[in-house]
């Protein structure tokens, strides 16, 4: 049983590094393995033991995905509903003596990439899911993450210096003097590295909140305080390397989803510390919201060129008429590519191959239809909504990782409405593996942090026992120097 395990930890943890390595593995081939190798982590996982909140959680996405999935399969069927047929069957019958048989779905079958890319969603997130009914094993993964990414990082650094016009070993084609790493969108390099800063950042958050002092004395006198104090320099340069690199991919949306995801963590770790009252969060926030705004206007392309350009506002406008005409169930899953070239019109300034939306939600209504795409959206919410309450709950180390997923999870939606990179296997790997890891601790914790409310000091003691040793002993030595 434990070999079993190991072998589905060890699994997760690499996917999770390797998958961004190869330009984002969007090539079909690294789909293929990372599915197959997600599966077998994820066959492994129901030896760990799951409690009836991580259950539900579990039942609650994969009915989701189901329901995603049924949708799917009811568009190819041919004739399922003779009134949401695509017409273009009609027309290829006529125009070329077909005797085809029309379906919802312009293809008569769902395209691999589609079939690939929710593999690779259900897969991840059940991994993930199934490290995280261990405290250990989440924590092992967290560790993984961050460094992985920091890795990324430093190497998207020193390729943009040394070999600017170069991703991995291929000439790049495109973001020419901005840092990609080793994917081949800056966008989707800058929604993965701001997972890096917001990981880093709050780590080094929760050092700082370690140091003990009551004044600068004890804070010196403290041995206790060395080792915490070197933890938190070196997070604070690993944190702004990340930022650095985040800076230099040029990226406006992945910039403002990152600063916004360090916010909401920073906050929930401020709010499960301080317990301040619901006004003052308020207040706090709106004061934090305006001052990182005024920054982020002036900052970059963003102050050269604004929030968003023109093609994009387009794109969404016949996004909407597509939804329109076909509002139930879609277009059919992965057909987006195949359809826009029907919606833009000769007045569409922008050129090139549209084959993503650049909003994941607006695809997903386009193809799915708006019920699927609402239960896209409530999934998303009740997902924040339990991250966000088990870090204001947690009382040791893990309200650090609480609080920092809940801030990628922002990240991560709020990007993912204005591109694609959650549509990228290598950034959507690290993304659900990382939801689902801690979407189980988040269960775990709140059920934990039930149970010990009532006992009152003891929880206050427990948590100077997690965080670091007893002030007093700290205290009695400073005043033994004293005398």
């Amino acid at each position: 049983m434990q070999t079993i395990r190991l072998i589905q930890l060890w699994t997760t943890i690499a996917v999770l590094c390797l998958a961004p390595l190869f330009f984002g593995s969007v090539d079909q081939l690294w789909v293929a393995i990372w599915t197959a190798a997600l599966s077998i982590a994820t066959l492994c996982g129901p030896t760990a033991p799951i409690g009836v909140s991580q259950r539900r959680v579990l039942v609650t996405f994969l009915l989701v995905c189901g329901a995603y999935a049924l949708v799917a399969v009811a568009q190819v069927r041919p004739d399922l509903f003779a009134r949401l047929n695509d017409p273009i069957w009609q027309r290829a019958n006529d125009l070329l003596q077909l005797d085809a048989e029309p379906r919802i779905s312009s293809r008569a079958e769902i395209p691999s990439v589609a079939i690939g890319h929710f593999l690779l969603v259900v897969t991840s997130f059940m991994s993930g899911f199934f490290v995280g009914a261990s405290r250990r094993d989440s924590d092992l993964l967290m560790a993984f993450a961050r460094y992985s990414i920091l890795f990324y990082a430093i190497y998207g650094l020193f390729a943009l210096v040394f070999t600017p016009n170069m991703v991995l070993w291929a000439p790049k084609l495109a973001y020419h003097g901005s840092l990609t790493a080793s994917f081949v969108n800056h966008n989707t390099a800058a929604t993965y590295i701001g997972a890096g800063v917001i990981l880093w950042f709050c780590s080094a958050f929760l050092a700082g909140q370690n140091l003990q002092f009551s004044s600068l004395r004890v804070l010196l006198l403290t041995p206790s305080n060395d080792q915490v104090a070197f933890k938190l320099i070196l997070r604070m340069a690993a944190g702004l390397v990340c930022f650095f690199a985040l800076l230099l991919t040029g990226s406006r949306g992945g910039l403002i989803c990152s600063c916004l995801g360090l916010l909401v963590a920073i906050g929930l770790m401020l709010a499960n510390r301080l317990r301040p009252r619901f006004w003052l969060v308020i207040a706090s926030a709106s004061l934090a919201l305006a001052l990182v705004a005024g920054w982020l206007s002036q900052a970059g392309r963003i102050g050269s060129q604004g929030l968003f350009d023109d093609g994009r506002w387009a794109v969404y406008g016949y996004c909407i008429e597509a939804i329109r005409e076909r509002p139930w169930l879609g277009a059919g899953a992965g057909t987006f590519a195949d359809l826009f070239p029907s919606l833009r019109s000769a007045t569409f300034s922008s050129w090139g191959v549209w084959d993503y939306a650049h909003s994941t939600i607006l695809e997903i209504a386009v193809e799915m239809g708006v019920p699927v795409a609402a239960l896209v959206v409530l999934g998303v919410a009740s997902s924040l909504f339990v991250l966000a309450r088990a870090a204001l709950a947690a009382r040791d180390r893990s309200r650090s990782s609480l609080a920092a997923i809940t801030g990628i999870a922002v990240l991560g939606y709020l990007h993912s409405t204005i591109d694609f990179s959650l549509q990228i296997p290598g950034c959507l790997i690290v993304f659900w593996i990382l939801l689902g890891c801690w979407l189980a601790r988040a269960t775990t914790e709140r059920a934990a942090s039930e149970k010990t409310r009532p006992r009152g000091l003891a929880v206050v003691r427990s948590e100077s026992a997690v965080e670091g040793p007893p002030l007093e002993p700290s205290l009695r030595k400073v005043s033994a120097l004293r005398k």
